[in-house]
């Protein structure tokens, strides 16, 4: 494992560039995902993943819903 340097994002967290051989890529995965990671901190991740390919595809962001609305029917009796 090869480290190639560090980076801070817009929310003061440090992100550091490592080259790994592709026999231990999926377990380097795997531990970046579950073990230095809370749910919150996956979730807002994700976000920031999509959000960043949206925008290097030209788009402002994800579509947005106009309305969403539930029909509920009551059974008969």
């Amino acid at each position: 494992m090869e480290k190639r340097g560090q980076a801070t994002d817009k929310k003061g967290r440090i992100w550091t560039g490592v080259v790994v051989r592709k026999e231990e890529a999926e377990e380097q995965d795997f531990r970046f995902w579950f073990e230095d990671m809370t749910p919150e901190q996956r979730v807002d991740a994700v976000d920031e993943c999509l959000l960043s390919s949206l925008k290097a595809k030209g788009l402002d962001g994800p579509v947005r819903l106009r309305r969403v609305s539930r029909v509920i029917r009551r059974k008969r009796r």
